[in-house]
This record gives C-alpha cells, structure tokens and sequence, in this order.
C-alpha cells in the first residue's frame, strides 16, 4: 500500500496533563518521519500549558501553532486542516493513542474509495464505546490501555461498518474529501459540537461513507473544555443540525435501535474473559487426552482426568487448554490457575476412527490451535478417539511434546493388554497373534492390525521429546517394546493432596488399637468392570469359605454378574465422587480393600485413596500394584491371578490378625508420599526447560476471529442478542422466581391436589394460569 503523509491535528485550550500524557503517546506510536503532529494551541489561560509546549519545541515531525484569539474547537479544527496539505487526523487532547494506530486508520481509510472518515474504537465515544455500547466505560480489569487495545486488534472481527457519524475525539479524514466538501461549518456551529456530525452528513450527500475501524482503540478521557456552557450550546446546535438534516436524527436513532455494531460488541463481551495473552504468561500448555477432568464427556471419570486436573489446577504461570474429541468434535477448553475460562467446538465433517493414523481435517484444526492459542508445549495423555497427527504438527512448528504413559494404548488401542476374554496377553507366548485376535473382536478387523498399529506408533513417538510414566514396572515394558524410548522415559511417580491423609485422625477404627476383628469389612473401590477384575471379585465373594467377612462394593458396577448377586454379607454402596470417600471409608470401618486387577496397572488411585484412609490392600501381582505395594509395605500381593492363591493369601491375613494389620498400618502411615504440589514442582521444571518462545514457533495458521466466535458461543444461548454472562444472570432469576413459586401458597396447595385430588387440580392449575396471566399483564 502507497505510504500516505498525514497530519494530525490537535487544538488545545487548558488541560496540560491530559495534553502531555496525549503527546508522549504519539511520540511513542506514531512515525513522525511520515507524519506530523500539528498542535494548535486556543489562547490557553492556563500558563502550564505554553511551559509545557516550550519543552517540544525542537522534536522531530512536531509544529506548534500559537492562535491570536480564542477560535474555539471548530475554529481552530479548521486552522489546521486548512495549514495541512495531507490527509488529517482530528485528535482530542485528552485521548492516548496506542500501538499502529495511524497505520490501522489509514489501512481502513483506503480499503475503499467511498470511505470519507474513519473512527476508531473507544472507552468514551457515544455509539463507538466499548465495551459497553453508549456508555462511558472503564479500561476493563487487569487490562492497561494498552494491553486492552492489542487485546481489541487481535481480537477484532475487521467489519469496519459504516456509521451515521463519526464521533470527533479521534477522527480521520482524507484530503481530497476536505477538498471536496470543504472544512467544518464555523459560522453555523460556532466554538463547537454538532459540527462534525453536520460534516458527516455532507460526507453521505455527496456519495461518501464514515466508518468505525474495529481493530483500533484509542482511549479518550473524555471533554475538559466548555464544561459550564456544554449543555446549552449542545443542544443549540442539535436543534440547527437536524433542521439542516431533517433525515439525521432518525438515521441515528434507528441506528442505535437496530446496533450493527452488535456483533463487533457481542465479539468484544464474548472473548474478554476467555482472550489469551501470551505475554501475561510464560506460555501457553495444550494438554491432550480423552476425556475432561470437570465433565464426563466421553465416558465417566477416571485416573488419567484426575492426573490432568491436579496438575492444571496448581499451575501458576501458564495458561492450560485441554483438547478432547468423541470422533466427531474437537472440544478445547481453556484454564487458568485451575480456573475455568473458556469451551471451544469445534466439528468434524469426517468422523475420526481408530484405523486414522492420519486425518486432514482434524490436523487442520489442531495447527489453528497451536497457531491461535499461541501454544508453547504439547503434553499429551491419551490418543484416544485422536489421530496420530499432534505430535506430527508440532514438531514440524518447533512445539515440544511430553507424552504421559498412563496405560497401554501405544502398544495396542486395547489399552490394558487384555484379550477378549480379558486375559492378560503377556502372561504366555504369541503376543502379536493374541493382540490380533482381540483387536478382531473389538473392531472386526480381519487384516493384522497390530503391525501397521505399532508401525505408526513408532513414526508418531518419533516426534515425542519425553516420556512420562507413573511407575518404573510401566516404563521398563515400554522400553521392551519401544527400544528408541530408552533414553526419552523417565518415571514421575502421581502425587496426592496429603491434606486428604487421615491416617491418624478419627478415621482409624477401634479395632486398629489393637482389638481382636471379629467380622471383616472388606472393600473392593472404584469402576468395578472385567477389566477391573469384576470376574474375580465375583468368585472371591461367592466361592470365599469363612463366614466372619462383610463385602462391600464401593464404586460403579460394570459387570451384570455383580449387579445382579446377592448375599447376606454383600452391601452394594454405588458410585461415589472423590470427595464422598472419606465418609464412606469411615463408615464402613474398612479393614482391607482388594485390588484385583488382571493387567499390569500404571498407577491405580484407588491404591492411594485406600492407603490416604489408613486402609492396608490386597493387590494382583502385576504392574504398579506390585511395585508400589511392594515399596511402601502397604499391603499384601498374591501369588497369582488364580482365585486359590488370591484366597489363600485371604487367609494368611486373616489369620495373622489385628497384629499384622497393624504393622502394615503403621508403614503406611510413615510412608512419605509424594505430594501434588512436588508432582507439579516437577512438570514445572520439565515444562520450563522445553518450553518454546512465540517467536519459535513461527505458526501463521490461525483461526479468524469470526469462526473463533462461532466456536465459543456453540455452547452459549442461541439467542446472538445476550452474551453468557447476561444468559447466566436470567438463569439465576429463573432460578429465584421458582424457589419464590414454590414457596407460595398456591404451589403448595397444588401440590397437595396433585398427590391427593386429580380432578381438582385441573381447576388448581387453571387458577394459577389465570393469576400469573395477570401478573404479566401488570408488568
């Protein structure tokens, strides 16, 4: 684009501070080897004012115009728009301009030739405020004027709609159309106001427009001048506008009415608490896996999603955005400080299946992501009902990649190295024929897939910068089958809220002190499925021979055998959420909590949270179960899978009593756990040494701000006239007029016709009908 001269005006009459705090912004922003600033001063009685200008005196790219007589606003306007030769800028003493300005005004300016005026975005500006719509507006919280006006750049939509006016704090103005239309009318509008709102409507007459600049935001302080006359002279010279233009007010009023700014608005509201600003931050971290921490999107809650969530929430400088699909959405959610911010959707045409090593859709997405949100570190944690394409697309931008190895997926989509009996694979030879099998039985494929699968596993890991698993059992096997991840794997053991420990508080049973247990309470926790070991539960409660035992199943049932068996001695306590465990634990006084699990787990929460509520275990002898068992001496493992040797080690606790139950307790208890906080310590330090600059990246993919708004509001009201925030509010007020109605007289006596009378509630429901029919009528 042509480098167009321009100069922008400012007359000045008093307010030095706000004239100073005007200037230096200009010097700051402005190019003054193209342009100039032209400041005209009206006859200041002010004396700070002239002291003030005797300071710039020699600055490059400035002229200061002295007037002999007080001129007033348009007067002196005019002076300078007459001693300038260029296209003009008209700028209040009281504004402060912000990064690119001019260069952003003279871009919209020449977008098109029937463009007469350009007005930027404001705080304090009439129909150009923002955020708020006609109002005068503070600079939002925790914004600087000039992080919110890059905030409105990065933001902006770039409509640059036509407006009926442009508003005079700010205002640019080409020179052929001055040449054209002539200056402000002085003699009509005297020392101001009204006369660039007469100068709009000469610009319209003659086939121009003015428009608003929607990427631009200058902050305006507001008028200093006329205070004491404004009013009367306002309305002096609207009474002369619209009788010059008799079209004008209306023009104007339907404007406001109809705002075709509502959008601009809607965009601003929407993504002021959700925008992402880098520099606010050390980075920004895309974490990736199958499900969220906060809502059981794809299937319920489990280990991977608390793991996620407890590192999100203690993490101090650094955005989190967490990306989930079902196959046939990606859906990004954005945290800060463990707090909520935003929910992106994002739809696939083309739904993702397990055989898509590779898909275009979603890959296109996802660049936009790293691109848009800036992200400076990917740190994956499941690929399910993902493509292979993250760590791919990463790399190719410079992204690091950490991959959390929270079950067997990369060794087959299986993930727990069960066959469809759910044997473990492992326990004998003909691995890849087994793995084939089940992978036959699961998705139906005929071909073996297991090769190709492990094919692009390989390819894909390529691109991973480290690994992370919980235990070292889980590493040593992933190194087994990838031998190019030897020096790439490393074990950071979960961490746990020790708050949470009751070891010695009143949670610890009569019985604990030492006490004979004459009846057994024992538990079995969390997801109670075949891959949980359901099948081995079942038979260890039917099959198990001494009476003295209470079973208790804690958690969802995913097995028809368990939820159809009943005993005398078997109670059934359902699903429970986290924080519903300490009570239940205390309740049931549990003794021991078998784990009986048929794979090789890589962590097991359920292990912590019985070990936090001073619970010895039972476990498998397979994976972290074993390892950790093992390490803290919290417990017992059985010789086997085998229901003989799962009993007979039953027994041996049994019967060695209250006084092996106790030293178990106490290793237990003197146990030092690792933390979340020291987890976090650690993800921290690992996130600090790979993370990558915004500069490094170089993504220039990115989603336009248009689709960006349309993926934030698919989760809000369809109704584009209210943001979430104004929709939250009616749903509060909902919420309270039906806690009032409930509360009323007739409510209740409906009620009571509803449970005891049916053919009086129809006259019930018809009083009520009539009686709130009246109350709108009165509103």
């Amino acid at each position: 684009m042509e480098v167009r001269s321009c100069d922008i005006i400012i007359p000045v009459y008093n307010a030095p501070e706000e004239l100073e705090e005007c200037v230096q912004s200009l010097f700051r922003y402005t190019n003054l080897k193209n342009n100039r600033v032209v400041i005209i001063n009206d006859c200041s009685p002010d004396p700070k004012v002239n002291e003030y200008l005797a300071t710039l005196d020699k600055q490059e790219g400035l002229v200061i115009l002295q007037n002999e007589e007080n001129l007033g606003f348009v007067g002196t306007v005019n002076r300078g728009m007459s001693f300038s030769q260029e296209d003009v800028v008209l700028l209040n003493s009281d504004t402060v301009v912000t990064a690119g300005w001019l260069e952003k005004l003279k871009e919209v300016a020449y977008s098109d030739k029937s463009i007469a005026t350009v007005t930027p975005l404001t705080n304090n500006g009439s129909i150009c405020s923002v955020p708020k719509f006609l109002e005068d507006n503070s600079i939002p919280e925790g914004y600087t004027v000039e992080s919110f006006a890059h905030f409105i750049e990065n933001i902006s939509l770039k409509e640059y709609p036509e407006i009926p006016t442009a508003v005079g704090f700010c205002m640019y103005i080409k020179r052929e159309i001055i040449d054209e239309i002539g200056l402000f009318d002085q003699e009509t509008f005297g020392k101001g106001y009204a006369e660039e709102n007469d100068f709009c409507c000469r610009v319209i007459e003659h086939g121009y427009k003015n428009v608003l600049d929607d990427h631009t935001f200058i902050y305006h302080k507001g008028s200093m001048s006329f205070k004491g006359k404004k009013l009367a002279l306002l309305n002096k010279n609207l009474k002369t506008l619209n009788a010059r233009y008799p079209y004008y007010e209306k023009d104007v009023h339907d404007f406001i009415v109809k705002n075709p700014l509502k959008r601009i608005h809607e965009n601003i509201t929407i993504r002021l608490p959700h925008y992402v600003d880098s520099y606010k931050t050390r980075g920004n971290i895309l974490y990736v896996l199958h499900n969220f921490f906060d809502e059981s999107y794809t299937q319920p809650i489990g280990g991977t999603e608390y793991h996620v969530k407890d590192i999100v929430s203690e993490l101090e400088d650094y955005y989190a955005f967490v990306l989930v699909t079902n196959g046939n959405e990606l859906v990004l959610k954005q945290y800060f400080k463990g707090n909520f911010v935003a929910k992106y959707h994002f739809p696939l045409h083309d739904p993702i299946s397990i055989q898509h090593f590779h898909h275009q859709e979603y890959s296109k997405i996802v660049e936009k992501i790293l691109g848009t949100f800036e992200i400076s570190l990917v740190h994956i944690h499941h690929l399910i009902r993902h493509s292979f394409d993250i760590p791919h697309i990463a790399h190719k931008f410079n992204i690091p990649v950490i991959f959390t190895l929270h079950d067997y997926y990369l060794i087959s989509p299986k993930v727990n190295l069960l066959d469809e009996n759910n044997k473990y694979i492992l326990e004998s030879g003909n691995e890849e024929e087994k793995f084939n099998s089940s992978l036959r039985a699961a998705y139906g494929f005929h071909t073996p897939f297991i090769k190709k699968w492990s094919e692009k596993v390989e390819d894909m890991i390529s691109k991973v910068d480290r690994f992370i698993t919980p235990c070292d059992f889980t590493r040593d096997l992933f190194i087994k089958y990838f031998p190019s991840l030897e020096s790439r794997i490393f074990a950071i053991e979960h961490g746990v809220t020790i708050e949470n420990n009751l070891a010695d508080s009143e949670i610890s049973s009569v019985k604990s002190e030492g006490k004979e247990i004459k009846e057994w309470n024992i538990g079995f926790l969390g997801g109670l499925a075949p891959n949980k070991g359901s099948d081995l539960i079942y038979k260890l409660i039917t099959k198990y021979p001494k009476n003295n035992i209470k079973w208790h199943l804690i958690g969802g049932l995913g097995d028809q055998k368990l939820n159809l068996l009943n005993q005398n001695n078997l109670q059934k306590h359902g699903e429970y959420k986290r924080e519903e465990l300490t009570h239940i634990i205390k309740q049931l006084d549990l003794d021991l909590v078998c784990l009986l699990s048929p794979w090789p787990e890589t962590f097991s929460y359920t292990l912590t949270e019985a070990w936090l509520h001073d619970v010895p275990v039972l476990v498998t002898p397979m994976g972290a179960l074993k390892e950790r068992v093992n390490k803290v001496g919290g417990g017992w493992v059985s010789q086997s899978l085998e229901l003989s040797d799962v009993m007979k080690k039953l027994d041996e606790i049994i019967d060695d009593g209250q006084e092996e139950l106790a030293r178990i307790k106490i290793n237990i208890r003197e146990y030092k756990f690792k933390t979340k906080l020291e987890m976090v310590a650690q993800y921290t330090e690992l996130y600090n040494r790979f993370e990558v600059s915004k500069e490094d990246t170089n993504i220039i993919n990115v989603f336009d701000n248009a689709k960006l708004l349309v993926s934030l509001k698919y989760y809000f009201p369809h109704d584009s006239n209210i943001t979430s925030h104004e929709y939250q509010n009616q749903l509060n007020q909902l919420e309270t007029e039906l806690m009032n109605m409930r509360n009323t007289i007739g409510w209740k006596v409906l009620t009571r016709l509803r449970n005891n009378n049916k053919g009086a509630l129809k006259v019930g429901k018809k009083l009520i009908y009539f009686v709130l029919k009246f109350k709108a009528i009165k509103r």
